[in-house]
């Protein structure tokens, strides 16, 4: 497995990062049954057998359960956690989330909001620390003093040592960049033959029927 050294960073990460979108099974509250351990354990087997050391989540991801189902392999395997880089992202809300009593999803980049989902991670992780902490898509309405406080909080108690964003466009980073005392060192991008608006952009440049149409990608490629 090829390894990538995160400028502005320590951190060396396989060139492949496991997604744990799914591995907490279903998107409910439904407790974890044995069988998604076992296939939980079994997956992260088979990541680090062929070299991954990176994995990625959110807090969203099966309703906090995939966290919670890898959570409990790190604690079956002691020392595992060190041979590890997280990177975990917060920042979209879902009606069922505990803390909205009934309110409508919706982005959420508040201080308040940041910090008290960051502080789930680690304890679902059982990790005192994330690696990487994204923003989750960019929030229309978020104000980047609120962010620039909360990962100042994180960072000054060691909770997280290095942060970025997803999907973030140039214009939204530079935003970011004037107010947080942190380097952004990444920004996690949708992209596949399915989604290739990032590089489509580029060659379709003042092409008038050019025969497909592709998502505004707003420069992001090149600024990157």
């Amino acid at each position: 497995m090829k390894t990538y050294a995160i400028p502005r960073t320590d951190l060396v990460v396989s060139r492949i990062a496991y997604g744990c979108m799914q591995i907490g099974g279903t998107w409910d509250h439904v407790p974890l049954s044995a069988e998604i351990e076992q296939k939980a354990d079994a997956v992260v087997r088979a990541a680090l057998e062929v070299g991954i050391n990176f994995f990625d989540h959110a807090d969203i991801y099966t309703c906090g359960k995939s966290e919670t189902v890898f959570g409990r392999v790190l604690a079956r395997q002691p020392g595992l956690r060190d041979r590890l880089v997280l990177q975990s992202k917060v920042g979209i809300r879902f009606p069922h989330d505990a803390y909205l009593s009934g309110e409508p999803a919706r982005y959420d980049f508040s201080r308040a909001h940041i910090v008290r989902s960051t502080e789930a991670i680690l304890q679902r992780l059982g990790t005192d620390r994330l690696d990487l902490l994204l923003l989750h898509r960019p929030d229309p309405l978020g104000e980047p003093e609120e962010v620039a406080a909360a990962f100042d909080e994180l960072h000054g108690a060691g909770k997280v040592r290095h942060f970025g964003v997803s999907n973030h466009t140039a214009a939204q980073l530079e935003l970011l960049r004037r107010h947080v005392r942190q380097p952004l060192v990444v920004n996690q991008l949708e992209f596949s033959l399915a989604q290739p608006a990032l590089v489509v952009e580029g060659f379709r440049a003042n092409q008038a029927g050019a025969g497909a149409t592709s998502a505004l990608a707003g420069g992001i490629l090149d600024y990157c």
